[in-house]
């Protein structure tokens, strides 16, 4: 027969015995005799917690923990009851078995000091590093005041597994929060990484949600800026602002000046500066490009707005460099229903590009930062060119237009931007005709909507730049506009043909009465001349007013020869011209009729209207561009 320590033998007891009482007395008979037995102690605890005595079962689990717990090797069956608490402790309340629900309101029984050394002891004993890190996060919810020795260990090791689901999950949904309001000490590096997986974190929420954008947006920003006043906080940098939607770019931009004002030295390498010139540049840019985008009312689609140069001369423009490392940003003109502050927002996205850009480790840092959400790679190149427009840049702008791809511009956005561009380049030439057709070819064949452009000839002045939406109407009235602007100055020529005209009698049609006075000055020209020959009338002229001058000239001035129609529109057995009024009877009916029948017209879609007479008129265009 074996022999069984004392120890083992007042366990056994205990343990055969019925009667509860008897083996409590058994078992504390054991205690008293052998307080240091693990054995011992571990029975007294199981009789407790059998009992579902929660109060009992604590005072028992507290001893043992801070009697064992630095043993040499803590004992397999004290680690297993601990993880079963943990574990109980991680479940959401109301969905615990009864077992569970006992450990939990055990928990509650034990002391502050043991309930800490419990969860250490866990998390010591974990087997990986997210368990480890999901009870260093219990350890910290419970004792907020263990976050300075505790949150380093856990933030790093976040951070560093941050790549899989279920460590990026608790960092940003766990971690940052519990230790928001009581930021720990940490490494600068390991501060910086946090800055950049949280700025890359939240833009990549915002830019994936489809479904209610404009509240993400505003959500993340507000937690972007957040956690830079967070990461400001630890490395004591000079405060920043926190996010406000209703602000303008300006009062960040200032901040931001004002933060590097600081700095005896300058030094653009700072590290608060690479932050805070790349959340306001993206801010910003992605208020540009908001802007720059008008979605429809349904919307669904989304109408792309881009920067031109308003016109004005041709003549070629001097490009505008920068001065002492500052650009000079035109005045830029806002065209409905681009919101009035999509201007400021590119001036921002230029003041810190230029900052981000001002020596080569602040340009490296900002690329990494911004390579890190590919969506931006198509804003910056469209920013990108914009800003070479403002520059007056004109070749580095062609080099980049050669280089954007159907996935960021559409060949209706790309030829535009080439038109423009062409146009400001030097001369008038037949290339840009050519780009005019590329344009007509590719615009949409839907019904116009939406709105002429506002102030899109400017004369002589200032060089100014305009916002101009991708809509059929807008590009239509500049190119309109454009060959307006390349054919008024003819007018001066007493000797300008009937066809330039009548091309600009055609042109000015759209948007009426923008250019009312042009047309006052062409009838001046036909009356000084007493002739008009334009067989084009009743194809291309249907304004009312323009008719009804017409109408004017031919009752009141007898001595202006009109030629307004093809012989074939005539009376079929003449085959006349409208002329000489008085020549006889029938040219009167048939000057009226043609008066009357594009009157009639005068409701027809003016803009499908200019559209084919751009298609099927553009070698006359050319000819009157041309012409001496």
């Amino acid at each position: 027969m074996d022999v069984i320590s004392n120890e083992k033998y007042l366990i056994a007891r205990a343990k055969e015995s019925t009667d509860p009482y008897k083996a409590k007395a058994w078992i504390i008979a054991a205690k008293t005799l052998f307080p240091n037995d693990f054995g011992v102690q571990f029975e007294a605890y199981e009789i407790e917690k059998n009992a579902n005595n929660f109060e009992e079962a604590a005072k028992c689990l507290s001893y043992i923990v801070m009697t064992f717990h630095g043993a040499h090797q803590t004992p397999t069956s004290l680690l297993n009851e601990i993880s079963l608490m943990t574990n109980a402790l991680r479940i959401p309340e109301g969905c615990t078995t009864p077992e569970q629900e006992f450990y939990v309101k055990m928990f509650q029984y034990i002391s502050y000091e043991v309930q800490h050394q419990i969860l250490l002891l866990t998390a010591a004993h974990s087997n990986n590093n997210l368990d480890h890190c999901r009870l260093i996060l219990l350890l910290l919810k419970r004792f907020p005041q263990a976050i300075s020795t505790h949150a380093p260990r856990l933030l790093e090791t976040l951070i560093q597994n941050v790549t899989m689901p279920s460590f990026k999950e608790m960092l940003f949904n766990e971690a940052i929060p519990l230790v928001y309001n009581r930021a720990p000490e940490l490494a600068p590096k390991l501060v910086h990484r946090l800055m950049a997986i949280c700025f890359e974190y939240y833009l990549n929420q915002m830019l994936n949600d489809t479904e209610d954008r404009a509240r993400t947006s505003a959500d993340c920003w507000k937690k972007i800026f957040e956690i830079l006043d967070f990461c400001g906080k630890i490395l004591k940098w000079e405060p920043f602002v926190l996010y406000k939607k209703s602000w303008s770019k300006d009062v960040y931009c200032q901040k931001i000046i004002h933060i590097y004002n600081l700095d005896p030295f300058r030094s653009t390498e700072s590290k608060q500066i690479l932050f805070c010139a790349t959340i306001v540049f993206v801010l910003a840019l992605q208020d540009y490009i908001g802007y720059s985008k008008l979605r429809s009312k349904d919307g669904i689609t989304e109408t792309e707005v881009i920067l031109v140069e308003a016109l004005k001369d041709v003549a070629p423009d001097v490009k505008r460099r920068a001065h002492d490392g500052v650009l000079e940003i035109p005045h830029i003109l806002v065209n409905a229903p681009v919101s009035p502050d999509a201007p400021n927002c590119l001036l921002a996205c230029q003041s810190c590009w230029q900052l981000l850009h001002s020596n080569d480790v602040m340009k490296a840092d900002f690329a990494q930062l911004i390579l890190c959400v590919p969506q931006l790679s198509g804003w910056v190149q469209k920013f990108l060119i914009d800003l070479y427009v403002c520059a007056g840049q004109h070749e580095e702008t062609a080099t980049l237009l050669q280089a954007s791809t159907g996935t960021t511009m559409t060949q209706l956005e790309k030829s535009v931007r080439e038109f423009a561009l062409t146009l400001v380049q030097g001369p008038p030439s037949v290339h840009l005709f050519e780009q005019m057709g590329t344009i007509l070819k590719h615009l949409p064949h839907a019904p116009s909507r939406g709105y002429y452009l506002e102030n899109v000839s400017l004369g002589k002045t200032a060089r100014v730049l305009m916002l101009m939406p991708l809509t059929k109407r807008a590009i239509l009235h500049y190119l309109v506009q454009t060959l307006i602007v390349l054919l008024k100055p003819k007018l001066i020529d007493m000797e300008c043909s009937s066809s330039l005209l009548g091309n600009l009698l055609v042109l000015s049609q759209l948007n009426w009465p923008h250019e009312s006075t042009t047309v006052e000055i062409i009838f001046e020209i036909i009356k000084t001349r007493r002739l008009f020959a334009y067989l084009h009338f009743t194809s291309y002229v249907i304004q009312a007013e323009i008719i009804e001058e017409f109408m004017h000239l031919w009752t009141h001035s007898p001595e202006v020869k009109l030629e307004l129609a093809m012989p074939q529109q005539s009376l079929a057995t003449g085959a006349r011209r409208i002329g000489t009024r008085g020549a006889d009877k029938g040219v009167k009916e048939d000057f009226k009729q043609i008066i009357r029948q594009q009157v009639a017209r005068s409701n027809d879609d003016i803009d499908e209207l200019l559209v084919q007479f751009l298609q099927q008129q553009q070698v006359t265009l050319v000819q009157n561009v041309f012409d001496k």
